[in-house]
């Protein structure tokens, strides 16, 4: 999405950091009766850019030093399961073109059940840093950090053998370090009654009503807030080897501030099917409204499911635009990983048409593919190679971005523990926007500690 609003004058405060704060609280809060699991690991990289700040013209050289710590941790008690991963990253900039700067991700989930298991208790949290402005290149000046915090509880009910009633509430908040007009907090409500007619199949009819409230929104526009209300039909099929999602139904949104209505259908479907011991292909194909803070927490783990190294490609090309607006988004998007014994690949191919509600928003479409590749020389030295290829345009002014970028690295294992490393990473855009292409190169030698 691309706008010609104008900044905001303010911002609220770091709420999020509460809400991590709370849920990093959480294992000393509630007891358990399992000791937790933790796995960690922490680095140090010397990063050299030809063209750090991703510039058409006068590309300039800099080096970055680079420390993270990063972390999966899981502990499960009798009611009560808490999971969480991430990391934090801080980078100096020995040139000086770019302030030092801290990046932290997390994906953090509790669930307390009580009651004879009628309650659960939610917690969750998705820490990332996106774009600020999505039409700008991902340079260390263009980065922000963004967070979105759930708490809700969810009631279940069992009527009958194979019947399931279940209410779902749910509260957001929803916060950006620059992008002040994406603060802000959703309420949610959801009525489904399931159906088990099998041990493999269930059906259920939900009712699913949200109420988004924004802080604060652009100058030159009415508001962003919306409510939103959802009927539809899910069908789950759980097979040795297959797990298929099919959702259908509608959906109808009030632009509140606008006083506008709009209304679409609405189909999900997802499968996954674990063909052989060794490969797996899921597919996910999407007609729905969304908007950013959804997409925040349906990408908060790699879709490929393999874990991204600092400095590298993305995946999937694709950035999620920080904003308030509602979107009609079209989806479809193909994944294929085989694990072997020495030998790892994945590919992922995609295509997404971004509909915004508001019509000062600049709709988008954009389509692409990601491809990761790992190999085992020997036991310990091993050889990584990924590249994603992106291609975008607008729907409201002419612009077209096609966006490439490769890394390839070298691992080699010392000890237990520690690990030495060396990447080479390309990136370029070939846009018809007036400085808007660009071209990097850059070598890293990193050295990391993994418990």
């Amino acid at each position: 999405m691309a706008s010609g609003r104008l900044q905001p004058v303010a911002g609220p405060s770091r709420r999020s950091a509460l809400c991590i704060a709370l849920l990093a609280a959480l294992p000393a809060a509630v007891p358990v009766a399992r000791a937790a699991q933790i796995n960690y690991s922490i680095g140090g990289r010397v990063e050299h850019s030809d063209n750090i700040a991703l510039t058409q013209t006068n590309p300039m050289e800099e080096s970055t030093l680079a420390t993270d710590v990063a972390f999966d941790f899981t502990q499960t008690g009798r009611n009560t399961t808490l999971t969480a991963s991430g990391g934090v990253e801080y980078l100096y900039y020995t040139g000086g073109l770019f302030d030092d700067d801290v990046r932290a991700s997390l994906v953090g989930q509790f669930n307390w059940t009580t009651w004879q298991d009628r309650m659960k208790v939610i917690l969750e949290d998705y820490a990332n840093y996106e774009p600020i402005d999505v039409l700008s290149p991902d340079a260390p000046g263009n980065q922000q950090q963004v967070n979105v915090f759930v708490a809700g509880t969810q009631f279940n009910l069992r009527p009958g053998d194979a019947t399931r009633v279940r209410l779902d509430l749910r509260y957001n908040n929803y916060w950006a370090e620059e992008s002040d007009d994406f603060n802000g907090d959703r309420y949610n409500a959801a009525f489904t009654v399931w159906q088990e007619p099998s041990a493999t199949t269930r059906i259920g009819f939900t009712v699913e009503g949200s109420e988004v409230q924004y802080d604060q929104v652009s100058l030159d526009t009415l508001g962003a807030d919306y409510r939103r209300l959802d009927s539809y039909v899910t069908w789950n099929r759980n097979l040795a080897n297959i797990d298929l999602e099919v959702r259908a139904g509608y959906s109808w949104v009030e632009l509140t501030d606008y006083d506008a209505k709009d209304d679409a259908p609405l189909f999900r479907t997802v499968l996954t099917w674990r063909a052989t011991s060794r490969s797996t292909l899921d597919m996910g194909v999407y007609y729905q409204f969304s908007d950013a803070a959804q997409e925040l927490m349906t990408n908060a783990v790699d879709p490929t499911g393999t874990p991204t190294a600092p400095g590298t490609p993305s995946p999937d090309p694709s950035d999620v635009t920080i904003g308030p607006d509602l979107y009609r988004q079209r989806r479809i998007d193909i994944g294929y990983r085989y694990n072997g014994e020495r030998f790892d690949a994945s590919v992922r191919p995609y295509y997404e048409d971004n509909e915004y509600i508001d019509p000062t928003a600049e709709s988008e479409g954009n389509y692409g593919i990601g491809v990761g590749m790992s190999w085992s020389l020997t036991p310990s030295l091993f050889l990584n190679v990924s590249a994603s290829a992106g291609f975008r345009s607008f729907d409201s002014f002419d612009r077209d971005d096609d966006d490439f970028s490769v890394y390839i690295g070298m691992t080699k294992v010392l000890t237990r523990h520690w690990s030495l490393g060396f990447d080479l990473r390309h990136q370029e855009r070939d846009s018809n926007a007036n400085e808007a292409s660009y071209d990097e190169n850059a070598a890293i030698f990193s050295v990391r500690y993994t418990r």
